[in-house]
């Protein structure tokens, strides 16, 4: 029991230690060193390159803080674009002083190129005042002079001038066939546009279905729009009526 009123009277006194302690430091060390330390006033570092101005600031002994970047397009990249104190303003030695600093015009979404023709592509890309970069002709199912690919990928934040590489479809190679959509014709029917296609019925498999007519194409493999070579085969689903 003692113990605890003891500790119970230690605790403020430490507390009030304490806390003269450094009422002392501050009225004999550091508010003699502020009041005694250097005045300057701030320079005007609008509008200068960060790396100009923070080197200003380290040889009057200031302490520079970046903050940003604050997208702004009237104000070129890594320029300040306003700072704390103000230009004008009385500093002492070891004053931090906040640049912010721009970070040019603001960040644009990647657009969507990818099955645009390469003339409209190349369009978008100067309306929106990026740069077309390379352009990679590569063979492909898709139509010649169809986009296929772009870098950087769409929808991604890039900035103005940012220069954008295209894949464009030259188109499949010779003997390749597009495979037409035979879905819903008779069985009959899907082997004539088969090979008026130069392509083939390939397997056949049957589903029962109460609501169509026996042989109609429901499914077939490769879908439409898929290349084959010359002679390739189609599978098919095709219906057939209940057995009772």
């Amino acid at each position: 029991m003692k113990y605890l009123k003891k500790k119970i009277v230690l605790i403020p006194l430490s507390i009030l230690a304490f806390l003269i302690f450094v009422v002392i430091v501050l009225d004999w060390i550091i508010l003699p060193w502020y009041v005694s330390a250097p005045e300057f006033e701030m320079p005007n570092l609008i509008n200068k390159h960060k790396v100009e101005a923070i080197n200003i600031l380290k040889s009057m002994n200031l302490n520079p803080i970046e903050q940003g970047p604050k997208f702004d397009e009237n104000v070129p990249k890594d320029r300040v674009i306003y700072h704390r104190p103000r230009a004008g303003t009385k500093v002492k030695e070891g004053r931090r002083v906040y640049l912010f600093i721009s970070g040019g015009d603001p960040l644009l979404k990647s657009p969507i190129l990818v099955g645009k023709t390469f003339r409209d592509a190349k369009i978008t890309i100067e309306r929106l005042g990026l740069k077309l970069g390379e352009v990679e002709n590569v063979r492909s199912e898709f139509a010649a002079n169809t986009v296929i690919g772009q870098d950087p990928e769409e929808d991604s934040n890039i900035e103005k001038g940012t220069i954008i590489n295209l894949k464009v479809s030259v188109g499949p190679r010779v003997g390749m066939i597009r495979v037409p959509n035979i879905y819903g014709k008779s069985l009959t029917e899907a082997g004539q546009i088969l090979r008026s296609n130069s392509l083939k019925i390939g397997r056949v498999n049957y589903q029962v279905s109460p609501n169509l007519v026996p042989n109609t194409v429901i499914d077939q493999i490769p879908s439409e729009g898929k290349l084959l070579s010359v002679g390739d085969s189609v599978d098919v689903w095709v219906t057939k009526a209940k057995v009772n």
